[in-house]
């Protein structure tokens, strides 16, 4: 069988709580919102941000390169009148510095008197000797700033020098910061809100799934489509408006509908149902055992009604009928099984009759631990026969489980009936020494697998079941496994896992299969956990014409 890689993250996600899962990708999908949207307004502001500066320092930078007192003090090289000007400008603005130079880059003014008569920084060639005005970025003598440059004119027109007019980029981040915090703290506020209504959304989600997760839905929603179609009975459920829900085939069967189940659903029940009273009438009462007529058919009919959680609230009804000529048939079976009781009863009388002759000669001998122990045993042998006289009707299979549970303990493990175990017919292409052969050939090859492998506890498990339109065999074990160079080729003749032991193999799984293949049935085989294989056998009760 190919395995799928495993992924570990995925299946860890999957594990997870439903209402969990909702949780977090509600929140991924929140954080991812918010970060596309946060992204964008910074982005946006930033843009905003640096047009204003550009625009608010290149305003500026002319206003001081126009005035007369600049303009003079530069064509005069009046570098203290220029420090009284410049100081002066910058009481109640909000730019940081502002550097006055000549036509050739030279420091007239600069809030630092030690840089006066050096060369300014990050020119443009050529751009202030064509009278362009200019926004440049960089570290400076005063630190890392955005800059405006724009040229001093005389009243000529001439080129006479430059004024550069800066913003700290530390303040510009300070501007930032002012925006940005003040909408992350919405942003986290908003984000907690979201966090909050999801997780309320999670759990309503989960209290409309009654708890559970949609995995556990989708099998529950599988396992009563199974039971509807296995239930013997026929089964309808309506709303309270009296409109179908649900029909299974034994039902359409009995009614004589031959279209699709999902084509009734939603229909009155009174187009389905003739008298339908039964269906409508005090629906929010439950009624057993009523006598009735169905499209003309004699039948035993129940009906429960289905409520909500707080039983306040009536969902429909669910009614189930059986044809009174059933009934008959089962009584006339009833009389054929309780004459078998009977004699198993007098067998189980004979039984303890010997056994309180045992325990009586023990009691004279006072041995009374091994007293504990024969009555200890008696009563688990005694349990076992009832059980398998409760469960399988067929004298020959249970006395094959019989005589193997026996044989399991001696050779040192356990066979274990699975509760729920049930035959009461057999299929009908197979009579009881057939069946028992599969069945024994089956509880043998375990038996053989768990004496190989004494990891696996000696536990050998069967389950059958005639519920359905199938009759069903398992059998597991916890043995050495079948390999799977073998798995496609096992049922051929000859072919066995027993190949270094003496003595002719391959015969007992061919036999099955063709036992099987015969009644149109299937078998199966796959990996038990931890260790063994699960054989399954499927064979229909009734043997399909065209097989």
């Amino acid at each position: 069988m190919v395995r799928m890689p495993n992924n570990s993250a995925v299946n860890f996600f999957r594990r997870m709580a439903f209402p969990l899962r909702i949780f977090l990708l509600l929140l991924l999908v929140s954080c991812c919102l918010f970060a596309a949207l946060g992204k964008y307004l910074s982005a946006s502001f930033e843009d905003y941000m640096m047009r204003q500066v550009r625009d608010m320092a290149m305003n500026q930078a002319k206003i001081i390169a126009s005035m007369d007192s600049i303009v003079d003090g530069v064509k005069d090289r009046d570098t203290h009148r220029l420090a009284l000007i410049a100081d002066r400008l910058g009481t109640g603005t909000d730019f940081d510095y502002v550097v006055i130079g000549d036509r050739n880059a030279i420091r007239l003014y600069h809030p630092n008197p030690a840089k006066i008569g050096h060369k300014m920084q990050f020119n443009k060639p050529g751009a202030i000797e064509k009278g362009e005005s200019y926004f440049i970025s960089g570290k400076g003598s005063l630190g890392q700033a955005l800059r405006a440059k724009t040229p001093i004119f005389d009243h000529q027109g001439q080129v006479i020098g430059v004024v550069s007019l800066g913003y700290l980029v530390s303040k510009i981040d300070s501007w930032r910061l002012d925006f940005l915090l003040p909408m992350a703290g919405v942003f986290v506020c908003v984000l907690l809100l979201l966090m909050l209504l999801s997780w309320l959304f999670a759990a309503h989600i989960r209290r409309q799934m009654m708890g559970m997760e949609p995995r556990q839905i989708a099998r529950v929603v599988r396992q009563m489509e199974a039971l509807f179609g296995a239930v013997f009975e026929g089964l309808i459920a309506v709303d309270p408006d009296g409109q179908i829900t649900a029909i299974n085939r034994n039902a359409r069967k009995m009614l004589g509908l031959s279209a699709p189940g999902r084509q009734w659903l939603g229909q009155p029940i009174s187009q389905v149902v003739s008298p339908s009273g039964f269906f409508t009438d005090r629906i929010n009462e439950d009624r057993r055992d009523a006598i009735l007529t169905f499209n003309g058919l004699s039948v035993i009919a129940n009906r429960a009604t289905i409520r909500s959680d707080d039983g306040d609230t009536l969902l429909g009804a669910i009614i189930s009928f059986r044809s009174k000529d059933d009934i008959n048939t089962l009584n006339a079976q009833l009389t054929q099984i309780r004459q078998y009781v009977d004699s198993l009863r007098t067998v189980r009388h004979e039984h303890l009759n010997w056994m309180s002759t045992l325990s009586g000669l023990l009691q004279m001998k006072e041995y009374d631990r091994a007293l504990e122990m024969v009555r200890g045993a008696s009563q688990a042998q005694q349990q076992l026969i009832d059980r398998l006289r409760d469960a399988f009707s067929d004298k020959v299979v249970a006395g094959l489980l019989f005589g193997k549970v026996h044989r399991a303990r001696e050779l040192g493990l356990t066979l274990t009936i699975v509760d729920g175990s049930q035959l009461h017919a057999l299929p009908a292409g197979l009579d009881s020494t057939e069946f028992a052969a599969v069945l024994g050939n089956l509880l043998d090859n375990a038996f053989d697998a768990s004496l190989k492998n004494p990891q696996g506890g000696g536990c050998v498990e069967v389950y059958l079941s005639d519920e359905g339109s199938e009759v069903i065999i398992e059998v597991a074990d916890q043995g050495c496994g079948v390999p799977d160079t073998l798995k496609d080729k096992i049922f051929e003749q000859g072919v066995s896992t027993k190949a270094e032991e003496p003595g002719e193999h391959g015969i007992g799984l061919y036999l099955i299969a063709r036992y099987v293949g015969r009644c149109g049935g299937t078998i199966t085989l796959e990996d038990n956990q931890p260790y063994g294989t699960l054989f399954s056998v499927f064979i229909p009760k009734v043997k399909s014409e065209h097989e």
